[in-house]
């Protein structure tokens, strides 16, 4: 089956056959993208060179929006299909994720840009982790020692305020900073198990609406923080392995061979650190 898209929206999946009489009708253009396994990125519906011939009753144009209605598909993230700041999008897109994440990252195409999806994460990250950044302040300033320690009993509620609006302020650049940082990582990895087959753009593009979708877990009060990382880890491998058009053992594969890198690191520089503090005079 070839999968078919026009501008960022998703006109369903067709065979060999309904393609080639598509382009005779009219119905398909050649710039259209399209992508069918293995290939590893979308292409336009040119470089298909290998179509059947256009049977004789094909050339009655059939308009895309009643192939639409023949061939109903869950479409790429709403998200995709806007420009700017769109509640309605941001909402569609969460609840595209959660629902349905396997045919909303098999119609996310691997290449356009990593701006919006850059714009989705920032955004509903911001909003989801401001809202556990709040209920953290509200917690310490209920029990300061529980959660600062001794120096709790110290902290004001004056500093508590100015150390949560800090945090609120710097909260967009870190985020920005870490997609960044981890989408490479992630890449890194999947080239190491050979399943980086959309290239970094691709990994960003997942990880981004996977993790912004899966960041509003961050809303439920006190376990929300829990759950956010885990969620995050499941629908990033989903998306990842939809994206990448690869196995979905070699995206669990890197995932953990990545985790074991981290953890190694962690416990090296924790090491370094008490072996330093030993060695210093008491």
């Amino acid at each position: 089956m070839i999968h078919i898209n026009r501008n960022r929206e998703n006109l369903g999946k067709f065979n060999d056959q309904e393609v080639a009489d598509g382009l005779k009708s009219g119905r398909f253009l050649s710039t259209d993208l399209a992508w069918r396994e293995p290939m590893p990125t979308w292409q336009p519906l040119s470089s298909f060179t290998d179509l059947p011939e256009p049977t004789p009753e094909s050339s009655h144009s059939i308009p895309v929006e009643e192939s639409q209605k023949t061939n109903p598909e869950i479409s790429e993230p709403a998200w995709e299909r806007t420009s700017g700041f769109s509640i309605g999008a941001a909402i569609e897109t969460v609840r595209q994720v959660f629902s349905a994440p396997v045919f909303t990252f098999q119609n996310l195409p691997p290449t356009g840009g990593i701006g919006r999806p850059l714009f989705f994460y920032t955004i509903v990250g911001w909003i989801s982790g401001g809202m556990a950044i709040c209920y953290q302040l509200v917690a310490a300033s209920i029990n300061p020692e529980m959660f600062l320690g001794a120096v709790g009993k110290d902290v004001s509620q004056g500093m508590l305020i100015g150390i949560g609006i800090g945090a609120l302020m710097l909260l967009p650049l870190a985020l920005i900073a870490g997609a960044f940082v981890w989408a490479a990582i992630v890449h890194l990895f999947l080239m190491l198990t050979g399943s980086a087959n959309g290239g970094f753009a691709a990994t960003f593009r997942a990880l981004a609406y996977s993790g912004g979708a899966t960041s509003v877990l961050q809303l439920v009060p006190l376990c929300g923080g829990y759950i956010y990382p885990m969620a995050y880890l499941v629908y990033g491998v989903i998306a990842l392995k939809e994206v990448h058009r690869t196995d979905i053992w070699r995206v669990v594969v890197s995932m953990l061979l990545m985790l074991l890198l981290c953890c190694g690191v962690f416990a090296g520089i924790a090491l370094g650190i008490a072996a330093l503090s030993a060695s210093l005079p008491k």
